[in-house]
């Protein structure tokens, strides 16, 4: 009884008192209900009389009675109740049936499984002021349903999971109405005529219905709505005047920046969300003016760069078509080339759309262009970051084992291609199967159709971009920075022994120097934001559309001239000139072609002798059976003079000192065709590493010349 005296005297003051209403009066409770009136308005006293329902909790005119059969109840129930809640209690035939309680405040049926409500169901309350008939099973609104309740301030019809059609005028006479829940119905569709009848409504919430149609002229009579709230659903069209007639709306919560565009300026930007999306305004794909020239220069550089290194690379590198580093170079071409096709995808699509793009968001987001466009994107970001790092390792291998047998051959630069495009395909393709991980909006979070880890809401399928922009380019600009340093490392090592830096040596760190660069402003910013956005960082929107227009496929732009352009006229290029010096070395005075000019200097040196396939002897066994023609003295001599001299140049000394077992000798014909050198390759530390190989072949020369045949007195060499 306690707490229906405290609704009538408003808020207590008295502590473990009861107060008299609109009085200052507090009472002991002991003092309630004993038929003296103490009270001014003798309040104590009244409902002292009241039945309580069996199985019900009461207070005064207050009745609470859960899970219970309600005509019971009703038969018990005295006619002046004030507030009755019936949850999860049981309806005949799951009918809403209510006699007159005149004098009722408070109606709560939550949970009851009421299926049904008939016109004029609650005619006769006329005096109710809040009703609450969430979830439960009503699967239509008739029209007139709640006619009569002209006093209600609150109708709360939220989670009834099965309602999806309101009729018109189902509101009508309810000119009180302050507060309409309507969210987690089924309700796919407000026609024109719904909300009749609710002319002083102020706050309306229809979320998480699957709303995707709402008529132009629906909201007309709300003419006095402060807050509405359309989150989670589905609109994909609505009228540009949909809004217009709300003119006390001061505050709006969608789905999409779309309703935003058409909100009355009653609204400010602050109350309206969500808030504009990172790259478009209500007029144009892209909002920025800088970025729109950005994306259109990077794409035209993108592709007319990318299909010039293919076309470059065929028609004047017919000669390596069969070399690792090509093929990864002129893949590398095309994984860039399809950035530009992405690029002008979305640049023609701004385009299309200027002046009034926000009308058609939804229906480009959702668009196969632009599912297309993400998973281009994704291919050529992923395809270029493998091919980057396939030749960065190549050439690693290249300078740092000239002589070694490390190296990436054709056939596995093949299968290694071939991995590499079916790996980016899959995690392309993989977001748009249809799965409830990524809720088919993986590549239409965004209007230029990215998928990047770092905006402001974490939506369907974030880790796993997360897992492929942020760690596995990370790990791969890893790899690809420690090789090219390695690559460096082992110029300036080279610079510090001759003291002198060559124009080949300056080039080179100089290209290895933009590769890093470029590779580190391109990959770096996205590894960071998308770590930082996983901390909760939150990014302004300027940041995430240069980083997603500009920066990250700026590297598509770049590449073309970085691996191809720049060493156009590096011709012949430094490898052709080392192997040019050093064979006219080998040239003998007669200027007749010898095996010298055909040997492959890397090939020279072996670790040992099982690596050899063909028939050999070491120079020990050769001398030990037959002593050498002076042409023979003098192949052998020259063909080693070069091979150390190739070495050297190149800023590297053998492990092993030269001997007669060492040195492997081929035969043709019982002459000595080419030799090889047992002996690993190391990095000169200082001049005498250099002189000490002189001196071997000074050594090695002497024992050569002891073992020739003396010239025949005919003055011809056999």
């Amino acid at each position: 009884m306690s707490f229906y005296i405290w609704l009538l005297s408003g808020n207590l003051t008295c502590p473990g008192l009861y107060k008299c209403q609109q009085s200052t009066t507090c009472l002991l409770f002991d003092e309630v209900c004993n038929n003296i009136r103490q009270c001014p308005h003798g309040d104590d006293e009244v409902g002292c009389d009241v039945t309580c329902p069996i199985g019900c909790s009461c207070e005064g005119f207050v009745f609470i009675c859960h899970q219970k059969e309600v005509e019971k109840i009703f038969k018990d129930l005295s006619v002046e109740a004030r507030k009755l809640d019936l949850s999860s209690s049981l309806f005949p035939n799951n009918n809403l049936i209510v006699p007159a309680y005149t004098y009722l405040a408070d109606f709560k049926l939550f949970n009851c499984s009421i299926d049904k409500i008939m016109p004029y169901s609650f005619e006769k309350l006329m005096n109710l002021l809040h009703l609450d008939l969430s979830s439960n099973k009503l699967k239509v609104l008739q029209s007139y349903t709640f006619y009569g309740l002209t006093k209600l301030v609150t109708l709360n019809l939220k989670g009834n999971l099965m309602l999806g059609f309101i009729k018109p005028n189902a509101f009508m006479a309810l000119p009180n109405v302050k507060d309409l829940e309507l969210s987690g119905t089924r309700i796919k569709t407000l026609f024109n005529g719904t909300f009749i009848g609710l002319e002083n409504l102020e706050t309306f919430n229809i979320t998480g219905n699957g709303l995707t149609t709402v008529e132009e002229n629906v909201f007309d009579g709300l003419v006095s709505l402060l807050t509405i709230d359309l989150t989670q659903n589905d609109v994909t069209k609505v009228s540009p005047d949909i809004f217009s007639r709300l003119s006390h709306l001061t505050k709006m919560k969608t789905d999409s920046y779309v309703f935003c565009c058409l909100k009355p300026e009653s609204v400010s930007a602050e109350n309206c969300f969500p808030k504009m999306d990172e790259f478009s305004s209500c007029s144009n794909l892209m909002r920025n003016d800088v970025l729109r020239v950005c994306l259109w220069t990077i794409a035209i550089n993108a592709l007319i760069g990318n299909i010039g290194v293919i076309i470059y690379r065929i028609i004047n590198e017919q000669t390596l078509l069969f070399k690792a580093n090509w093929l990864f170079i002129m893949n590398l071409g095309v994984s860039d080339m399809l950035m530009g096709v992405y690029l002008g995808i979305i640049a023609v699509a701004d385009m299309y759309y200027s002046g009034n793009y926000i009308l058609h968001d939804r229906e480009w987001r959702d668009s196969f262009v632009c599912k297309f466009a993400g998973i281009i994107a994704a291919i050529s970001c992923e395809a270029s970051v493998c091919f980057v790092m396939l030749t960065t390792f190549d050439c690693y291998l290249m300078v740092k084992f000239p002589f070694g047998g490390w190296r990436i051959t054709y056939k596995i630069a093949k299968v290694s291609t071939l991995v590499c495009w079916l790996f980016v395909v899959i995690i392309a393709v993989v977001p748009i199967l249809e799965t409830t991980y990524f809720s088919n909006m993986f590549y239409s979070r965004t209007a230029v159709c990215l998928a990047l880890p770092f905006s402001r809401q974490k939506v369907s399928g974030w880790e796993y971009s997360t897992a492929i922009f942020v760690f596995f380019n990370s790990i791969a600009f890893i790899v690809i920075a420690g090789c090219q340093l390695s690559i460096y490392n082992v110029a300036k090592s080279s610079n510090r022994i001759t003291t002198k830096r060559t124009k080949q040596d300056i080039t080179l760190a100089r290209r290895l120097f933009l590769i890093v660069l470029t590779d580190f402003l391109c990959w770096f910013p996205v590894g960071i934001m998308g770590i930082l956005a996983m901390a909760g960082q939150v990014f302004p929107s300027e940041v995430y559309s240069w980083v997603a227009v500009f920066v990250m496929p700026l590297n598509a732009a770049l590449n073309p001239f970085l691996y191809t352009f720049s060493t156009i006229k590096q011709k012949p290029n430094i490898m052709e000139k080392m192997s040019s010096k050093i064979f006219k070395m080998s040239k003998v005075k007669d200027r007749r072609k010898d095996s010298t000019d055909e040997i492959s200097m890397a090939s020279v040196f072996i670790k040992n002798a099982q690596m050899l396939q063909t028939r050999h002897i070491t120079l020990r066994e050769l001398f030990a059976t037959r002593k050498l023609t002076i042409r023979e003295s003098i192949r052998l001599v020259s063909q080693l003079t070069a091979a150390l001299a190739y070495l050297h140049h190149r800023f590297f000394t053998l492990c092993q000192p030269l001997s007669l077992d060492t040195l492997i000798v081929f035969m043709d014909k019982k002459t000595i065709e080419r030799i090889k050198v047992i002996s690993e390759i190391k990095d000169i530390r200082n001049e005498l590493d250099t002189a000490e190989d002189v001196d071997n072949i000074g050594q090695i020369t002497k024992l050569v010349l002891r073992n020739t045949r003396k010239l025949p007195e005919d003055g011809h060499m056999y």
